[in-house]
Parts: C-alpha cells; sequence; structure tokens
C-alpha cells in the first residue's frame, strides 16, 4: 500500500474515533442534564473516559504513522532496486544502438542520460561537450533551441511522438516520449534521434520513380487506349459480325454490327452470355455444343446460314468460328460475313443460267429441226429418185407380166391345135401342161416381187415426204404397219416382230411424223437386241385415248440414263452409229401432238416405250 493512501486511512480512523467520543458525550450530557453526581458515573469517571478516547486515538494515530514511515522505506527501497534494474539495462541499451542518438532531460531540459553517439553528434555539430546536468538547450543555436524546446514541451506535456526534420543536408527521426514517476507525473522525457538521411533519400529516389512510373503508366495506358479504340474502331467499320467468347461462354470483345444483328447495345453485350443474347434455344444449345467442340478439339466450323435480324431484315451470312489462344486462355473468335449481296448476284446468275438453258433447249430444238427437215429433205430428194429409178424398170417388168401371160396362153391353144405334146428326136416326150404351170408360176412370182417393190416404194415415199403442218385424220394400226415393212427385212431371222393391232379409231395426225416417231423407236429396240430377239406391238383405245406400246427384249436402260434418254444428242451407241437425236425429235413431236411418251425398263431385261395420244386433238 502506498504511504500516502496510509496516512489518509489513519486520519480517517482518529476522525471517527473523536466523533465518537463527542458523541458520548453529548448523549451523556442530554441524558443527565449535567455533569455531576444524578449522573451514572462521576464527573470524574466522565473525563477519565474522556482522556482515554483521546488517548486512544492518539495512539492509534501513532501506530499508523510508524507503519506509514516504514512501509515508504519497504517502497522506496522496491523502487530503488528497480531503478537500479532500469538504469542497467538503460545504459545497454544507450551504449549499444547504431547511429541512433539518445538521451534523458528533466523538466528544466538537463541531461540526466546520454549515449556517445549523441555525445559525438552535439560535439560534431555544434561544437559543445555535453555534461550531465547541463541544459541542452545552451549548447544549440538559438532558433534550432526555440524549434526543439517546443517538440520537448510535447512530451513533457505527456504525449509521444514521433517528428522527422532537415537539418544542414541531413534527415533525421526523433522520437521523444514522457518519463513519469511513481505519482504519474512527468519528470523529464527521453529522446531518440535517428539518421535517416539515406531511407529518405531512398524515399524520394522511390518517389520520383514512383511519379515517372506511374506518368508513364499512364502514357502507356492512355496509348493502349488509344490503341484500343482505334481497334474497336476499325472492327466496327467492319460490315462483317465479329465476336471473341471465353472459355464460359462469354463475350469478351463484339464490334458494332454483331452487337446490332443481337439487338442489343454494344456495351451491354460484353459479359453476357450466348443464353442471354439468344432467344432460340435449339440455338444456344447448338453453339454452345459449337464453342466446346472448337474449345476442346481445335476444329474450324464454317457454314452458310440464312438469318433475320432484330430490324426484321434477312441476311445470308459465312459463318466461320476457329479458337484463338492468348497466353494460357483460350477463346473462341467469330467472324460471319454477310454475303447477301452475294447470294443475290448468285441467284441472278443461276435465273441467267436457267433462262441461258432454256434458251440452248430452243436453239437446240431448232438445230434438231433444222437437222430434221435437212435429213428429210435429203432423204426425200433422194428417195424421189431412187423411186423413180427402181419404180421405171419395175414398172416395165409389171407391164410385161400380162403380155406374157396372153402369149403363153395363145401359145398354149396352138401347141393343143397342132395335136397336142409330140416326141422329139431322141425320142422323149415333153409335158407341156407342165411347163406352163412352171412359167405361170414364175410369172406369179415376178407380179408378187414387183407388186412388193411399188409397195415398199410407196411406204418409203409416204415416210420420207417432207412433214406437212396440215394435219388429216389417219389409222394409227396403217402409220405402224408401214414402218414395221421398212425394218423387218433387216431383221429377218434374227428378231421376231408381233403386232398386235386393235380397235383404234383415226386421228386428226400427222402421219408423216409419227412414222418416224415409230421407225426411231423400233430402230433402237433393234439395236438393243444383240443376238436373237422379240419385239411386241400393241395398239389399243382406253378413256379416249389410243395408246402404242413398243416392247423388245433388249439389254435394257440404266436409271442414270434415264432422265437424259429424251436429251438432244445423247445417245449410248459407239460413235458413229447414232447421232443421239431420235428420241430427242419423237418426244418434240408427240408433244406437239399433245401426246407423251412413258418409258419403263429394266436393265438386262428390255424397255416399253408407250406412246399416249388423245382421240380428239386439240385445234381439230
Amino acid at each position: 500500500m502506498k504511504p500516502l493512501k496510509m496516512l489518509k486511512q489513519g486520519l480517517i480512523w482518529v476522525g471517527v474515533l473523536m466523533v465518537v467520543t463527542l458523541f458520548l458525550l453529548l448523549f451523556a450530557v442530554h441524558q443527565y442534564g449535567s455533569v455531576g453526581e444524578s449522573a451514572p458515573f462521576g464527573s470524574g469517571a466522565l473525563l477519565i473516559v474522556l482522556s482515554l478516547g483521546v488517548l486512544i486515538g492518539y495512539l492509534l494515530l501513532v501506530r499508523y504513522v510508524l507503519r506509514l514511515f516504514q512501509q515508504r522505506e519497504w517502497d522506496q527501497k522496491k523502487v530503488e532496486n528497480k531503478l537500479m534494474a532500469f538504469d542497467a539495462r538503460l545504459a545497454a541499451f544507450i551504449e549499444n544502438p547504431e547511429h541512433i542518438s539518445i538521451f534523458t532531460l528533466d523538466r528544466e531540459y538537463r541531461y540526466v542520460y546520454f549515449n556517445e553517439i549523441h555525445a559525438e553528434r552535439i560535439q560534431k555539430n555544434f561544437g559543445s561537450e555535453v555534461k550531465q546536468g547541463a541544459s541542452i538547450l545552451s549548447m544549440l543555436p538559438e532558433d534550432l533551441a526555440h524549434q526543439i524546446s517546443k517538440s520537448f514541451n510535447r512530451a513533457l506535456s505527456g504525449e509521444h511522438f514521433t517528428v522527422t526534420s532537415r537539418f544542414e543536408d541531413r534527415y533525421y527521426t526523433q522520437v521523444y516520449n514522457p518519463v513519469y514517476n511513481d505519482q504519474g507525473k512527468v519528470i523529464g522525457l527521453t529522446g531518440n534521434i535517428a539518421d535517416v538521411t539515406e531511407r529518405i533519400r531512398a524515399e524520394q529516389e522511390l518517389e520520383q520513380y514512383k511519379d515517372h512510373l506511374e506518368e508513364e503508366v499512364e502514357r502507356r495506358t492512355k496509348e493502349i487506349n488509344l490503341q484500343s479504340q482505334f481497334f474497336q474502331s476499325i472492327i466496327d467499320s467492319l460490315p462483317s459480325l465479329i465476336f471473341v467468347r471465353n472459355e464460359k461462354g462469354r463475350y469478351v470483345m463484339v464490334n458494332r454490327a454483331m452487337a446490332n444483328s443481337l439487338g442489343v447495345p454494344h456495351k451491354e453485350v460484353l459479359g453476357e452470355s450466348i443464353s442471354e443474347t439468344h432467344k432460340s434455344v435449339e440455338d444456344v444449345y447448338r453453339y454452345e455444343q459449337e464453342d466446346r467442340e472448337i474449345l476442346n478439339d481445335d476444329i474450324v466450323v464454317e457454314e452458310e446460314a440464312y438469318y433475320e435480324f432484330p430490324d426484321g431484315t434477312g441476311h445470308w451470312l459465312l459463318l466461320s468460328k476457329r479458337r484463338m489462344l492468348l497466353g494460357d486462355e483460350a477463346y473462341v473468335l467469330g467472324i460471319h460475313v454477310d454475303i447477301t449481296n452475294l447470294k443475290d448476284t448468285e441467284m441472278k446468275l443461276l435465273q441467267a443460267n436457267d433462262e441461258q438453258k432454256k434458251t440452248l433447249n430452243r436453239l437446240k430444238q431448232a438445230q434438231v429441226r433444222l437437222v430434221e427437215s435437212e435429213k428429210m429433205a435429203s432423204l426425200g430428194q433422194l428417195t424421189a429418185g431412187l423411186a423413180h429409178e427402181i419404180n421405171n424398170p419395175i414398172n416395165y417388168v409389171a407391164g410385161n407380166v400380162a403380155p406374157i401371160r396372153n402369149d403363153l396362153h395363145e401359145l398354149k391353144e396352138y401347141l393343143e391345135d397342132m395335136g397336142g405334146p409330140q416326141a422329139n428326136g431322141n425320142g422323149k416326150t415333153r409335158n407341156f401342161d407342165a411347163l406352163f404351170e412352171e412359167l405361170h408360176s414364175l410369172l406369179d412370182g415376178v407380179d408378187e416381187g414387183t407388186t412388193r417393190v411399188k409397195n415398199l416404194m410407196n411406204d418409203l415415199n409416204t415416210f420420207s415426204m417432207p412433214a406437212e403442218s396440215r394435219r388429216y385424220r389417219y389409222n394409227i394400226n396403217d402409220s405402224v404397219r408401214s414402218t414395221v415393212n421398212l425394218v423387218k427385212h433387216h431383221v429377218k431371222g434374227r428378231i421376231q416382230i408381233n403386232l398386235y393391232m386393235g380397235d383404234v379409231p383415226s386421228i386428226l395426225c400427222n402421219p408423216h411424223q409419227l412414222n418416224q416417231v415409230f421407225l426411231n423407236i423400233l430402230n433402237n429396240a433393234i439395236h438393243a437386241i444383240k443376238d436373237e430377239g422379240v419385239i411386241d406391238i400393241r395398239t389399243s383405245t382406253e378413256d379416249a385415248q389410243i395408246s402404242v406400246a413398243i416392247s423388245d427384249s433388249g439389254h435394257g436402260i440404266s436409271s442414270a440414263h434415264m432422265k437424259e434418254i429424251f436429251d438432244p444428242f445423247f445417245t449410248t451407241k459407239d460413235q458413229g452409229e447414232g447421232t443421239g437425236l431420235g428420241l430427242a425429235i419423237s418426244h418434240r413431236v408427240i408433244t406437239e401432238h399433245h401426246g407423251k411418251i412413258e418409258v419403263s425398263s429394266i436393265e438386262g431385261k428390255g424397255s416399253t416405250f408407250r406412246i399416249v395420244l388423245p382421240v380428239d386433238q386439240l385445234g381439230e
């Protein structure tokens, strides 16, 4: 317990005893009126009691005072012991630290402690010798003493603080702390002064470098921003749709065209995912799947697609997406080129190409007609000349058959009038009846041959006559028979031609053209049969239509050629064996007769060409 506190407690106890004694005295006087015999005790006794109380009080006071001084001695020894230990530790601390000036002052700014470094610096800087008990202010210049005394006063007021200041060309950091006694009163201060010139200069250089670095960073940042703006301006000026998505499927870069295609402001697209910018669930799934394949397998996705933009316009886009690496980060780079104009041009070219094909077909048809016309004209001239040359001798032969018959008849009658058959010099008898029968048989053969030649020439003339635009009623069966008569001598003994003629009505047609159609199909059927075979020709009427079916047992037509057989100049025959115009001409003739040609074929088994003509021709 502190001595001051013990003294206060002793005085309190003395005061309490004196108050109690006074209270007893007042109580006795009040109870008995006065101090006298009537009181329980005599006045002497009362005085004794009072004296004893006072004595006891003083004894107690002396006892407390003695204990107070004794306790103070004990406490002082403890404080001295602590101060001795503190002095030892402080002395070791003061003398050992490097480059730190340490000192202790009392409230009058007089030295209590100081280390050698402090003494050396005072001696070096101010030419003063530091002594214990000397005032530090007397060793300093007046202006410095005035300035530093403000710091001393702050410490003596109980403030702990640090201040850094410059002296001459050096920087010093000063740490001030107040020193307290046992009663908590400030009795002095301690100061630590460290030379921090190198640190301050390093900090200044660092600050300058920092400022320079900040300026450089600011300059480079401006350059990067300008480059970024320049690059963004470039890609924003491009009509192509450009974007970059990261591995999470979020946009990290888009140009204005891409943002417009999404219908979202440019700044709002950045950081958005595919599902946030596209409404179609199917598109979102497909794009996310493509991004994963691009990032994982490094594939390139390219395709053409048609898209409708939010403004309602439609665009054809050439889509191209591929992987892009920036350091360790992988991104999806997408470039969509608007090829709408190219598509429009392509469509126009396709239309022009179709029109050109139509024109070419018309030219080919005109060429076919021209070739056909020239061919038929040449054939007609050749046939007419040939028929004339053949008909003249045939007419001579045919014209002489009847006179010869008459002459034979007269000769026979003459011989009979002469007595009939007689023996000749050799004794042989001639059988004139048998001879005349043989001669008549030979004349029948000559007559039949000349008739057949005439019929053949008539059929040839009928077929090769120039096609007339005028049509007239004609029976299809006659046209079929006429055509068969022209070709059957070429296939006699190799191909059997069977005719199954139905009851068909006459129709309005051009027989010369139909003869050519039947001849072309029959020639193809004959060419399709390499060895022996059969050709069946059937005519019939059904639903106001006449049908002519020509079937052969040839090698058939491949499926690859079925779509081309009616094209002009298409042929599967060897070079020099066909022109490829036969079926093209036939198709045109039947079409002009408002009919159609149907083809069915089994490769390796044969083909059937079915010609269908309406009974009631348009324009009749």
